[in-house]
């Protein structure tokens, strides 16, 4: 029988801060399976890519369509929202590289503004308390230097239980990595080459 103390005690979730860190592939792509799973189970789930256009990733049409699943009226599946804040970087550097891992003025001053919105747009899913935001190469837009840590850490302090922010990029801060509840690192062994459309990219 359960006392009355334990039914009043009020569960903590005990997922809030996932990393996804590396500079293997896959990062961006956990969180896909996320993304599938969340919604399958009915949850609300809000992600925000800060270097990236729908129309350079290949996953744009089938996340537009998970979009709007909704629409359809099938029971019980859950609400993604989709914000695409990134400049296109991809392909734009040295050999097709990133942008702003090849050059120390590849910063412009549209990367500032993108990165930005990005932050209001994950300012407003955690204020609505979507189940899962998920900050796509937020990590590096710190890193590297777009926007500083001091101005990219209120934003993360805003989140609340039941909501689990989930940011991808190849490091993360150390008062971050604190503050995590799950860490996946990936590291290449050994890479094929160039990212391949609808495997890699």
């Amino acid at each position: 029988m359960t006392s009355s103390s334990q039914t009043d005690t009020p569960v903590t979730h005990p997922e809030r801060v996932r990393l996804y860190l590396g500079t293997g592939c896959g990062k961006t792509t956990a969180t896909f399976g996320v993304v599938l799973r969340a919604l399958a189970t009915g949850k609300n789930v809000s992600m925000i890519f800060f270097d990236k256009l729908e129309e350079n990733s290949s996953e744009g049409d089938a996340l537009r369509f998970l979009s709007r699943a909704e629409e359809l009226g099938q029971d019980g599946f859950g609400k993604l929202t989709i914000n695409y804040t990134g400049v296109n970087r991809i392909g734009t550097g040295p050999k097709g590289s990133f942008r702003l891992y090849s050059s120390p003025n590849g910063i412009l001053p549209e990367d500032v503004d993108a990165a930005k919105q990005g932050l209001i747009f994950v300012t407003n899913a955690l204020m609505r308390r979507d189940d899962i935001v998920i900050c796509d190469e937020l990590l590096d837009i710190g890193r590297v230097g777009i926007l500083s840590w001091e101005y990219i850490r209120p934003v993360l302090d805003l989140r609340q239980d039941p909501t689990v922010l989930i940011l991808t990029g190849r490091k993360a801060p150390d008062w971050l990595v604190e503050q995590a509840t799950t860490i996946t690192t990936t590291s290449q062994d050994k890479h094929h080459g160039r990212a391949i459309q609808g495997l890699d990219c």
